[in-house]
């Protein structure tokens, strides 16, 4: 690249900042950001890039590094599209986090060929826990009507959290299940962090966490689960009350999930529900699925 054209690249990224931080500055009384928060180059040069002063009046003349670009993209607190504009405009690679449009629907149409192969009860997920489609083991294992009435509800968070859909009081029928319930949805939230951490100030990203407060404001262990913690490795199992097939009687269960990619992005993923316990083994063999012994911890 030649001395001009290396300039003339500088040039375009430090206007694309500056309108970024003009922007953020005319933001600040909507009250979205830290209080220590002004958007001044002083500070954008003291936080997230040493030279952005000599940038800017000329004493320095060579693009920030891939790193640094991310910094002033994470300080300027910016959406997906705009720490990737920054990015090309620098001269690198985009960072590719979530798919959408046909992609997004070819990679659905994989995931649903997977799940239908599988002989246990799933769902597919995007990365806006969206459920995108589930099997018929799924439907009868958690009680769903043949004539899915909840499907205007298909988001993960609502199948979880909404009391008016069956999963939640089957799942909370006594004081050990509840505990369960908590412990798997704090850790569900802070992997939903963890793992969309490069989204975070995505629109939908805040939506979904619009969406969990909607159901747990009035829950104190709320605030420490949208605190990005540990998050244990170990497998979580989780309780359920389901309707035996045979008999009708209503008998709990545990079992676990495990998750299944399909393309190179974490989404959309086929979440595989597996028995835990003897009970649960005869559940899932009323419903068809091909349990084995090693299932059974």
């Amino acid at each position: 690249m030649d001395v001009h054209t290396k300039n003339t690249r500088l040039q375009q990224l430090l206007y694309m900042i500056e309108q970024f931080r003009i922007a953020r500055q005319r933001e600040i009384s909507l009250g979205k950001y830290m209080p220590w928060k002004r958007f001044t180059q002083q500070e954008l040069n003291d936080e997230a890039c040493a030279t952005y002063k000599n940038l800017l009046v000329g004493r320095s003349l060579r693009i920030p590094d891939r790193n640094r670009i991310l910094t002033i993209a994470d300080y300027l607190e910016l959406s997906s599209d705009g720490r990737n504009d920054l990015l090309l405009a620098a001269g690198y690679l985009p960072i590719q986090t979530e798919i959408s449009g046909n992609a997004l629907e070819q990679a659905i149409g994989q995931a649903q060929h997977t799940m239908n192969v599988l002989p246990y009860p799933a769902m597919i997920v995007t990365h806006t826990e969206d459920i995108k489609g589930y099997n018929e083991s799924f439907r009868r294992l958690f009680g769903f009507p043949e004539s899915h009435a909840y499907d205007h509800l298909m988001n993960r968070i609502d199948l979880h959290f909404n009391p008016d859909l069956p999963v939640y009081l089957r799942s909370t029928f006594d004081r050990s299940s509840f505990e369960k319930w908590k412990t798997h949805a704090v850790q569900g939230i802070r992997l939903f962090k963890n793992n969309h951490i490069l989204s975070r100030y995505d629109d939908w990203y805040q939506r979904v966490l619009n969406r969990f407060e909607h159901y747990l404001a009035e829950e104190q262990w709320l605030e420490d689960a949208l605190v990005t913690g540990d998050i244990d490795n170990g497998e979580l199992t989780q309780s359920i009350l389901t309707r035996s097939e045979s008999n009708g009687e209503f008998i709990p269960i545990q079992y676990k999930q495990v998750s299944i990619t399909t393309g190179s992005l974490m989404t959309p993923k086929v979440q595989v529900f597996l028995p835990v316990d003897d009970a649960a083994r005869r559940i899932f063999e009323e419903l068809g699925c091909h349990v084995l012994s090693t299932n059974i911890k």
